[in-house]
This record gives structure tokens, sequence and C-alpha cells, in this order.
């Protein structure tokens, strides 16, 4: 008896060492998903020497493209992140969609690049905490960009790319209302400090189970001015730009057709 009353400590602190090397977990778990979508004419026109570069898997579409699906925590505003040491991407898992992924999920910043590393950032951030598997986190990312089909939605409500033009923000507002309700909001960057707002990215609440659409548990306010630019974006543009040979800053400012 003695003998086995010893060896329980020992056995103790066997299963905290093996506890302990586990992967970590999130201490928090998430309620919904903030799915980002971006303008890519605004991100190829921000700052001084902003630069776009096609990807290496060719031109991308001419639509808004999918950044993250980010899981949130509606009692705290805050994202749930990192819920794994031990991260693990695998691009096979991904073959089927890969097409939509280069189309609608593309990296078009410099130098010329595959996007694969972008995938891997957001599914070892944002995707490790879903309870999702890598496929199905991807599948649903993109199927709700299609669904919401944003280009549409505002080229319907006579919001369209524009070198000149500027939208108020409560029209862009007003656009999304009938089909999103109360899911989004709007982000805008600038080319300059002081310049002009240009619409960068449209934030969408969606349920936990990445189904539904639903109102925003958190609120969060635009930080667009009341003015809004809608920069072109013509992916026929882009050039190749290499590490050693950076493509010159590209300014998406050409006319585009809507129809392309």
């Amino acid at each position: 008896m003695m003998a086995g009353s010893k060896a329980l400590p020992l056995l103790f602190l066997l299963a905290l060492v093996t506890l302990s090397s586990a992967p970590a977990m999130a201490t928090s778990k998430f309620d919904f998903f903030y799915l980002t979508l971006m303008w890519p004419g605004a991100y190829c026109n921000s700052g001084l020497f902003s630069k776009c570069c096609r990807p290496t898997t060719g031109k991308p579409a001419l639509d808004f493209f999918v950044q993250s699906l980010e899981t949130y925590d509606s009692s705290n505003g805050e994202p749930v992140t990192g819920c794994s040491t031990d991260c693990r991407f695998s691009v096979n898992a991904l073959r089927k969609l890969i097409d939509d992924l280069y189309a609608y999920w593309t990296d078009v910043s410099c130098p010329s690049n595959n996007g694969r590393q972008q995938w891997e950032n957001v599914w070892c951030s944002y995707g490790t905490c879903s309870n999702f598997n890598e496929t199905y986190y991807f599948q649903r990312a993109l199927a709700l960009r299609a669904q919401v089909d944003l280009l549409s939605l505002l080229k319907a409500n006579g919001i369209v790319p524009s070198s000149d033009k500027l939208y108020k923000l409560e029209d862009i507002q007003d656009a999304l209302i009938p089909t999103l309700g109360f899911s989004t909001v709007v982000e805008c960057n600038k080319k300059w400090v002081l310049g002009e707002s240009q619409l960068y990215k449209i934030r969408i609440c969606v349920s936990s189970d990445a189904k539904t659409i639903i109102s925003c548990p958190i609120q969060k306010s635009s930080s667009c001015g009341s003015k809004v630019k809608f920069l072109p974006f013509n992916p026929k543009q882009l050039p190749v730009g290499s590490a050693h040979n950076m493509a010159n800053p590209i300014e998406m400012t050409a006319a585009i057709d809507m129809d392309m």
C-alpha cells in the first residue's frame, strides 16, 4: 500500500506534463462570424507608394475579394483567435475550391504571389476556432460572398466604380439594408492622410454555423467620412511584379465595363 500511495503523485505529475504539452485552445468560445469583403480598387490606391501586382495564378475576378471569416465573441466584442498552437494547413484540402479561391480570395500585393500564405494565415488565426474542418471553412466563406454579391447589389442602387464621383455614405448603407438588414459595417481607407474616404471593406455579421446573415450582435462605427469614393479596379491592368523587379505603383483609375 505504501508503494502504491507514493506512485500516485508521480502519475499525477506526468498527467500535468501531458496536458501542458497539448495544443493551446481559445479561452472563450465564439458566437458569430464577421465576413470581411475587400474592394481591391481602394487597396491599390492606399498610400503614397501603394502597389498592386497580378497574382501568379492569373487575373483575379473583377469583384470584392474575401479577406477573412473571423470568429467573434459578442460578450466582449473581441475576435477569438489562435485556437491551436499547432496549426496545420493543407492546400490539398482546398483542391475543389481552388479556382474560386484564385478568383475571389486572392492577394494582389507585390511581389506577385499565389495567395496561399494569406489563406494559411486566416485559417490559423480564425479557421481553427470555427469548429469546421479546413475545406468547409473556406467553402462557406466563398458561398457567403456569392450569396451577398455586393457588386451587383451596389450597382442595382446606382453605386458603381468611378474615378471622380463621390457617393454619400448614407446612400451606400441604404443600398445594403433591404437585402442585408443591419448586418454590415462599411470601412474606408484614404490615399492621403487628409484625403477622401475610399470604399475599402464591407464587414457582414454571420451566424456561428456560417449559414445565415444576422443583425450584428455588437455595434461598430463606420470609418468613412460622409462622402465616399468607389474607385475602379481593372484586373487587366495589373502588372507582374517580382521581388527583384517590383512593379511600378498602379492606380486603378481607368474606366471599366461593369458587365465584364
